[in-house]
């Protein structure tokens, strides 16, 4: 009886030990694919990056909680709680989408896609984001890079956020984005056109 109860222990224990360290290889990348998105505007431009979100605040990432391709490229959601507005009224928590994520090569190694150098979000790290709501799946797109802005320490924060307060009194919106049906219309329309329209 001993013999089996030390022999299923040790079974366990062993899967146990196997399904942790599969769980880790498939989470962590075999290398990372630095991808770029064109962009509809120049968002290292505060005046342009407020004019262009629709909500500005600082959020705690609480955790990941899904992934989906909307065009092709994989994009990764998280719960987010908010703690200050900038630009808007969200409140509790709201998903914040990203462009990247895991992925698959050619040669089924897993691989981690990073869209314009954009690191993924950490969860329990707090953030300033710019975003875009996108109704159909009810989640706040962040603005790659430059809208999703860590947060390390208060001063950190209060520079950050001293930024985009001044940037909010004279915001810019891209021509692009003055067709806000149409460029809201992920499905149907080619955002890239919409600067020659």
């Amino acid at each position: 009886m001993k013999k089996f109860l030390i022999g299923s222990v040790a079974a366990v224990i062993g899967l146990t030990v196997y399904g942790f360290d599969h769980y880790q290889s498939e989470k962590k990348p075999v290398k990372i694919v630095d991808a770029y998105l064109n962009e509809v505007a120049d968002f290292s431009d505060d005046r342009i990056l407020v004019g262009a979100a629709q909500n500005v605040f600082v959020g705690e990432v609480i955790k990941e909680v899904g992934s989906k391709r909307l065009d092709g490229t994989p994009e990764t959601q998280y719960s987010v709680k908010v703690h200050k507005n900038l630009k808007g009224k969200l409140k509790g928590e709201v998903i914040v989408n990203q462009f990247g994520g895991y992925d698959k090569d050619s040669e089924g190694n897993s691989v981690l896609i990073l869209y314009n150098e954009d690191e993924m979000l950490k969860e329990g790290r707090q953030y300033m984001f710019a975003t875009r709501y996108l109704e159909s799946e009810d989640w706040h797109t962040a603005i790659t890079n430059q809208g999703t802005v860590e947060l390390k320490n208060a001063e950190e924060e209060n520079t950050s956020v001293g930024e985009i307060m001044s940037a909010l009194k004279s915001p810019i919106v891209p021509e692009a984005m003055k067709n806000k049906e149409k460029y809201n219309n992920r499905n149907n329309d080619d955002k890239s056109k919409l600067d020659k329209e």
